[in-house]
């Protein structure tokens, strides 16, 4: 733990775990924006094909 004293090394391991966790928060922010569109593109294509049968119904 000798390392941990010296401040030039103190602030490159906090530097990296500060970059570990931002980066786990954007990934995970990615991955919920992701899936969030995924889930309305899937209600769009589901309505877009229900407005269609109703059309071909009313035909």
């Amino acid at each position: 733990m000798d390392y941990i004293r010296n401040e030039k090394g103190g602030m490159f391991v906090f530097a990296i775990i500060l970059l570990f966790f931002v980066s786990l928060f954007l990934f995970s922010l990615v991955s919920w924006h992701d899936s969030l569109y995924g889930i309305y593109d899937s209600l769009e294509i589901y309505y877009e094909r229900e407005a269609v049968k109703l059309m071909k119904r009313d035909e």
